[in-house]
């Protein structure tokens, strides 16, 4: 029995028993679970990845003036679940407000995880060089006198430069935004591993959870067509040898919109972790999903994929990553489980080639107008602005006309006619694809099988992973119209030369 099933069956279960939710309350060593059970208002536990803290909020009716307000500080450590299945560690939290108000009388309390040491969010002034990022976070972790466990791969990077003007937790924070990590502590050690891997602390594979569409009240599906759009990354540094400001771009330069990091960057290693991480964090969430579950699931965390089944085509037919989990119990006895989810990327480095100082393909020329293109069947229709002499074809393909025009309208208030230039971005040379390859896996990402349209010369990769070979054809079927618009819109560029 596969992990992925035994979850199902779990749950299936519970929504099949008519059980009762239960819950444990434990402040500063007391149980005090007997004597708050019936005066439970609401219980909200928030749990997010990486250094963002999780937080537990808990109401409680004090109708008969019984309750004693803990001091600020107390530990309360939580426990949910179900009768028929037992109880769940939910973690320890700090309490950090309280608040009673009446009539009713009720009494309200916030509290955060433990993990996070005040420590932790200390200012501090000091500066690193020529250090490897894994010897950066143990000297913070022994500072902290916490353990740390670092993935071996981000533990080699090297930092040439750094400054801390901040806390040991922004500081860490920025490290992870940058190498596309998740830096958090958890049960006393500071981890620090790349995000997206569905691995728990220790570095084991986390289950794959089904859930059909009769285990939910409710969802929200969303997609950005500019997040899968965008392939590349572009990233500035200053090099203080050349005096100059240099650049980095990570992708896939070849025909499509690149993203551009407005940050200059201290070196060129941060400028590229920084493109890479940015450029990944596009393909995870170009589309995202919101999940309630009907019966709340306590053994759910951040950083667990989902499948789902009973939903729409493009839902079901994807491996998903929960961002953040929320267990909610209320008076009634319901108790419900939201999950915010985003798309599960395990092959970021795919994409992830380096290409170096690309404003100077562009420097000797003078435009005089600006070409954009809009999708129309299998075709690209071209939209221009300006004299046509010269003009500068800008590749990203846009759905409608309207939005292609609005496109127009802004570059071309961007072109200084009398120099030739853009004040702005420039675009880089336009290769096409030639086909389409997207990736499906059959044992829950372990390993992953590759499906193919077109002449795969140079093709694009859908960057998400599909659940059957089926699923990832389809994909393959609705992307292709648009790829042989985009063909279109190529030989129209190079056709004018």
């Amino acid at each position: 029995m596969t992990l992925l099933t035994t979850l199902g069956s779990t749950v299936k279960g519970v929504l099949n028993s008519y059980p009762k939710a239960i819950f444990k309350l434990v402040v500063d060593g007391t149980d005090i679970s007997s004597k708050v059970n019936n005066r439970l208002i609401q219980m909200r536990i928030d749990n997010k990845r990486g250094l963002e803290i999780d937080t537990l909020d808990l109401s409680l009716s004090d109708h008969d003036g019984l309750l004693n307000i803990p001091s600020k500080g107390a530990v309360i450590e939580a426990w949910l679940g179900w009768d028929v299945t037992g109880l769940v560690y939910k973690g320890s939290y700090i309490v950090k407000e309280a608040e009673h108000s009446g009539a009713p009388d009720v009494l309200r309390l916030r509290a955060t995880s433990a993990d996070l040491k005040t420590t932790l969010k200390q200012k501090r002034e000091r500066s690193f060089d020529n250090i490897l990022l894994g010897d950066l976070i143990e000297k913070i972790a022994i500072e902290q006198n916490l353990k740390f466990l670092v993935s071996p791969e981000l533990a080699a990077h090297k930092i040439i430069h750094i400054d801390q003007n901040e806390s040991d937790a922004n500081l860490l924070t920025r490290l992870a935004d940058e190498h596309d990590a998740i830096a958090t502590v958890k049960n006393g050690t500071l981890l620090f591993m790349p995000k997206g891997l569905s691995q728990s602390a220790s570095g084991q594979n986390l289950p794959t959870m089904l859930i059909q569409r009769n285990n939910g009240d409710h969802h929200r599906y969303g997609f950005s067509d500019g997040g899968e759009e965008v392939t590349a990354v572009r990233a500035f540094y200053y090099d203080e040898k050349m005096a100059k400001k240099l650049e980095v771009v990570v992708g896939d330069q070849s025909n499509q919109n690149i993203k551009e990091l407005r940050h200059i960057h201290r070196d060129k290693d941060s400028a590229t972790f920084a493109a890479r991480a940015k450029l990944n964090n596009l393909k995870r969430t170009a589309a995202t999903l919101s999940y309630t579950l009907a019966k709340g699931e306590p053994q759910l965390i951040p950083e667990m994929t989902f499948l789902f089944e009973g939903l729409k085509e493009e839902i079901d037919s994807i491996y998903w990553l929960a961002s953040s989990v929320t267990d909610n119990l209320d008076s009634s006895g319901g108790y419900t489980t939201d999950l915010e989810l985003e798309i599960f990327f395990p092959d970021a480095d795919d994409v992830s080639d380096l290409f170096e100082d690309q404003f100077v393909l562009e420097k000797d020329k003078k435009w005089t107008g600006v070409v954009v293109y809009y999708q129309e069947g299998s075709k690209a229709i071209a939209i221009t602005k300006g004299d046509q002499s010269h003009p500068k074809h800008f590749s990203y393909l846009y759905e409608s006309q309207a939005a292609a025009q609005q496109r127009a309208n802004q570059e071309y208030a961007l072109l200084d006619l009398e120099t030739g230039k853009f004040k702005a971005h420039n675009e880089l040379e336009l290769k096409p694809y030639t086909g389409l390859k997207a990736l499906y896996t059959l044992d829950h990402g372990k390993t992953r099988h590759t499906v193919t349209k077109g002449d795969q010369s140079n093709p694009k990769v859908i960057t998400r992973l599909y659940h059957s070979k089926k699923a990832a054809e389809k994909a393959l079927n609705r992307e292709y119209p648009r790829l042989n618009a985009r063909k279109d819109m190529i030989e129209q560029v190079t056709g004018a030369g």
